[in-house]
């Protein structure tokens, strides 16, 4: 039996025993780990999807897996995935807050001829400061919002943000020119 056989068979034996392992944990602590989701977010359907993310996350960190499959670990991990399904219920609720308002409130009409002026500036912006006015001003998208539309920190937001508003500054200072730039293609 040469080294490439041997070193398949153990390797299969160990992805083997991994495998067994999991099941274990898995048949141990599934249900403990759902009651305390359960305990944290007084929803089933939720206790359950975080459940299938804790283990799931576990699987993913096998190779690990004399650290990763511990009730430890999935307590830590039970942890940061029901709070990040605080925060996504917190952003819903203020979404839904501020739909209620925009909904119940009457809306003024932007026809005026600054609101068009306005408008028709931005429309010529770059695409990225155009993004970042829409998203800040006219979707009312907070900052950590917008990061995670972006793919980026909160950081770069503000800063790409501060830029794209001084973009915006200098457009309105002088249309005319901004005219003749969109014209030459100067953005």
């Amino acid at each position: 039996m040469g080294p490439d056989i041997a070193n398949s068979r153990a390797s299969r034996v160990h992805a083997t025993t991994v495998a067994r392992s999991f099941e274990v944990l898995f048949r141990e602590y599934h249900a403990v780990i759902v009651t305390a989701a359960f305990n944290r977010l007084n929803d089933i359907g939720d206790a359950e999807n975080v459940t299938a993310e804790v283990f799931t996350a576990a699987w993913r960190h096998r190779a690990e897996h004399e650290a990763v499959f511990t009730l430890r670990w999935l307590y830590a991990t039970l942890r940061n995935v029901v709070g990040n399904e605080y925060r996504r219920r917190s952003r819903a609720a203020r979404r839904y807050q501020r739909l209620v308002a925009e909904t119940s409130a009457p809306q003024p009409a932007l026809v005026d001829d600054d609101a068009i002026m306005l408008r028709q500036v931005v429309s010529k912006m770059r695409l990225e400061d155009r993004e970042l006015i829409w998203m800040a001003y006219w979707e009312e998208l907070s900052r950590e919002e917008m990061a995670e539309v972006l793919g980026c920190s909160v950081a770069a937001v503000k800063v790409r943000l501060l830029r794209a508003r001084e973009r915006l500054r200098q457009l309105l200072a002088s249309p005319a020119d901004a005219d003749a730039d969109a014209e030459r293609g100067v953005r």
